[in-house]
């Protein structure tokens, strides 16, 4: 897929690169992270290969860890919290077999019109949407969920997001599918600068699993939990407490920074099972 991406939307190494620096330098600031590291581009580009194009550093670790979120009634949350979220969520699945990935229209989120994606093939190819460039659960999860939570143009409504990025490729792949880009334009959300910290729309400030890691089964929950806590105002708290730190064997940085979001009201996060081809997109409002 990521071969595919790269020679389909012109997507550098440089640019995924990019986001590796990223994903591990906001993992340096958490506690909870197990690949944190300052790294340059050429450091990133200079690791070994994976599996080609992927390098070491744009690949996440395979790894054990746990997560939860506590679910209740609007009621029950307001007896139990003075900072309840409100959370809507939705799963999507397709096929990644290749011979079974059959063509189809583009499911336009709230903000797209068929005209954005009248040139994003050759016509002489064809509509070949998702090809094997998309992952077509994600977008019907987004869907769903922007649907359900009122969403209706993601990069101007989300304060923050936090994806799936086992690879680097997936990251990049997923702006497109949850409509921080439109597809075809994806590694513009990383050249722009929305993707970072004081961005538009700041993703894995968590450090993603790139940086953090990723225990199948928590992944997902503890995404979440990150978004979470930026709507409280609690990113400091549970990622800035020196006892945090030791809890887990380490010392804080002496140049820890904060990466809390000011005043964040709404956040997303993308999990991916299976190959991509199970996806759930969870959607956090702040209702406090």
């Amino acid at each position: 897929m990521a071969v595919r991406f790269a020679s389909t939307y012109d997507l550098s190494e440089r640019t995924r690169a990019k986001v590796a620096v990223k994903n591990h330098l906001y993992a340096y600031y958490s506690p909870y992270a197990q690949q944190p590291g300052k790294y340059t581009i050429e450091e990133v580009l200079s690791s070994p290969i994976s599996t080609y194009p992927l390098r070491f550093l744009e690949c996440c670790a395979m790894t054990d860890g746990a997560a939860c979120m506590l679910l209740c009634d609007e009621e029950t949350a307001y007896m139990l919290s003075d900072t309840p979220c409100e959370v809507y969520i939705a799963g999507g699945s397709h096929t990644l077999r290749v011979a079974d990935r059959r063509d189809m229209a583009i499911p336009l989120l709230p903000h797209e019109t068929p005209e954005m994606y009248k040139d994003l093939v050759k016509k002489e190819e064809g509509q070949r949407w998702p090809g094997f460039e998309s992952f077509a659960a994600a977008r019907f999860a987004a869907y769903f969920a922007y649907r359900m939570a009122g969403i209706t143009n993601p990069l101007e409504e989300l304060d923050l997001v936090e994806l799936h990025d086992a690879f680097t490729i997936s990251d990049i792949q997923t702006y497109g599918d949850i409509g921080l880009r439109p597809y075809g334009q994806e590694p513009d959300f990383i050249e722009s600068g929305d993707a970072y910290f004081g961005g538009k729309c700041p993703a894995n400030l968590s450090g993603g699993l790139i940086g953090t890691m990723h225990a199948v089964g928590a992944t997902g929950i503890f995404s979440g939990v990150e978004c979470l806590w930026q709507l409280q105002n609690k990113y400091d708290k549970f990622h800035g407490d020196p006892k945090v730190w030791e809890s887990f064997g380490k010392k804080k940085p002496d140049d820890w920074t904060s990466l809390q979001v000011p005043n964040a009201k709404q956040a997303a996060w993308v999990s991916h099972a299976g190959v991509g081809s199970h996806v759930t997109v969870g959607v956090l409002k702040k209702a406090f």
